[in-house]
């Protein structure tokens, strides 16, 4: 494998996706730029593990705020399922 630490691992209609939870620490500063080390395995986890990667940016998330259901469809939207 390529050695890197996946989030959360799903299948979907048998396909193996991985989920990315990227916190601060993945952006430069307080930009949405990727920092150089999560472009790299952006990259390399696809093309070493046959995984596909998805990437949940934590602003994203925080601007859900509790809202299960929105969180629900945000999460079916990235998978690439369809909504309830």
């Amino acid at each position: 494998g390529s050695g890197y630490r996946i989030d959360a691992v799903v299948e979907v209609n048998g396909k193996t996706i991985g989920i990315e939870v990227d916190g601060p620490s993945h952006f430069i500063g307080r930009s949405k730029s990727p920092t150089g080390s999560t472009i790299l395995k952006r990259r390399q986890v696809p093309s070493i593990d046959g995984t596909e990667l998805v990437s949940v940016p934590y602003l994203d998330w925080i601007k859900l705020r509790n809202d299960k259901k929105k969180k629900q469809e945000y999460l079916r939207k990235l998978l690439g399922l369809k909504s309830d």
